[in-house]
């Protein structure tokens, strides 16, 4: 995510040239088989597909946010996360990865790092259209990262986007520009909470967001994939340090959070904050290795863009 992506008022997309209506959303077995499907995928390096998702009149209801907030921490009285409309899109960002069109396997991707702009206040009751689509690619030591953009419409405006940077490793020879962290270590952060992650912690958020990866879920599963434990999802733990720093009177915002090591499962971590809360970190119980760095800040409001004319719409029943 270069450090130049802040100041540009606009996310860069694939132009799509097939919008996929998705009107049912297949149970998280059948996304996982898709992605158990995916692993057959070549490691080359490959431009983005011309497909995206769109699911219109998605509510924000009022049961499951509760549950959400009280599992990641945040106050009920302050509304909708600023995070929830991610977990509402994770399907049809499964749908995009598995897709036949999509270059890489997704089984064993790292979530490297997610940037949310918030535009507007959420309202439980609201209806949303959510639309998914590839972003940028950039080249790494690794291998190959990629971006999923995910954008929130109420009423034909937008309200919210999310970026979500994962990398596929193992690509010889990735396209874009050079990936750069934009967070890096702050030497005045002081230890301000230390929180408990115990070990269903993961089934627990499973069950919450429909991400049922094997990694979270228990120790077998999790050491199939090369872990020694389970370790929690990377978006709980950056909804657990934003329920910790953003006033609830918050909007407008501009969300970055960079991962950095899993967190394991049972076990306690340290959350660390900067002065004027605006810079944060998720450590171990220690305090020496980070599991994630992040910033919030609040930008100028701006006027949203009212959805495009999209074309050549497909069906997914």
């Amino acid at each position: 995510m270069p450090n130049d992506r802040a100041d540009r008022p606009d996310i860069d997309v694939v132009p799509v040239q097939r919008v996929t209506q998705v009107t049912y959303l297949p149970s998280p077995l059948h996304l996982y088989l898709r992605a158990l499907l995916s692993s057959r995928k070549s490691s080359r390096a490959q431009p983005m597909p011309l497909l995206a998702f769109e699911r219109r009149n998605v509510p924000l209801d009022a049961d499951d946010i509760a549950r959400y907030a009280r599992l990641c921490g945040f106050r009920e009285a302050g509304g909708v996360p600023p995070t929830w409309p991610h977990l509402l899109a994770f399907p049809l960002h499964m749908l995009l990865m598995t897709d036949r069109a999509f270059p890489f396997a997704m089984l064993g991707m790292v979530h490297l790092a997610n940037r949310i702009r918030q535009h507007a206040a959420l309202a439980v009751g609201d209806r949303l259209t959510l639309d998914v689509r590839c972003g940028p690619l950039y080249a790494h030591d690794k291998g190959q990262v990629f971006t999923v953009v995910t954008t929130a419409r109420r009423d034909n405006r937008v309200v919210w986007t999310g970026e979500s940077l994962y990398l596929r490793t193992g690509v010889h020879n990735p396209l874009g520009v050079p990936y750069r962290s934009e967070l890096s270590a702050h030497d005045t952060l002081t230890r301000d909470a230390a929180w408990p992650v115990p070990a269903d912690l993961g089934r627990q958020y499973a069950r919450i967001s429909g991400d049922y990866n094997p990694i979270h879920l228990w120790p077998l599963t999790a050491k199939l994939f090369g872990f020694p434990r389970p370790i929690i999802h990377g978006m709980w733990s950056f909804a657990r340090t934003l329920a910790a720093v953003l006033p609830p009177d918050a909007v407008d915002l501009d969300l970055l959070v960079e991962f950095k090591t899993p967190v394991l499962l049972p076990g306690d971590v340290t959350f660390w904050r900067a002065a004027d809360a605006e810079r944060f970190e998720l450590r171990d119980a220690a305090g020496t290795v980070p599991h994630l760095r992040g910033r919030w800040q609040t930008h100028a409001p701006s006027a949203t863009a009212a959805t495009p004319d999209l074309t050549n719409l497909t069906d997914l029943t």
